[in-house]
């Protein structure tokens, strides 16, 4: 997303239902950002933990699915899986 020709767009819709996410419904499941380096994903790890938020995984290399897959995963208020992964150029 840092190239000047990349665009990307993002649409958020209310959920037609009371409850919480759930990951067998319908709708966004998993949601990952780029981190620049393996410092940047363990830095983000360290700020989860004070503030108390859910992690799923701590980091940790992830070479099924890319080598030099490097990812932390944590979950938002509702249970939805987030990732910051970072892969080698």
């Amino acid at each position: 997303m840092g190239a000047p020709h990349c665009a990307s767009s993002l649409a958020i819709r209310l959920a037609t239902s009371d409850r919480a996410h759930d990951r067998y419904s319908c709708g966004l499941h998993h949601l990952a950002w780029v981190a620049q380096s393996r410092a940047d994903v363990d830095r983000l790890h360290e700020r989860l933990v004070a503030i108390g938020v859910t992690v799923l995984d701590a980091p940790a290399d992830y070479p099924q699915y890319r080598d030099g897959c490097y990812a932390l995963f944590f979950a938002d208020p509702d249970g939805l899986k987030l990732q910051f992964v970072h892969t080698p150029a």
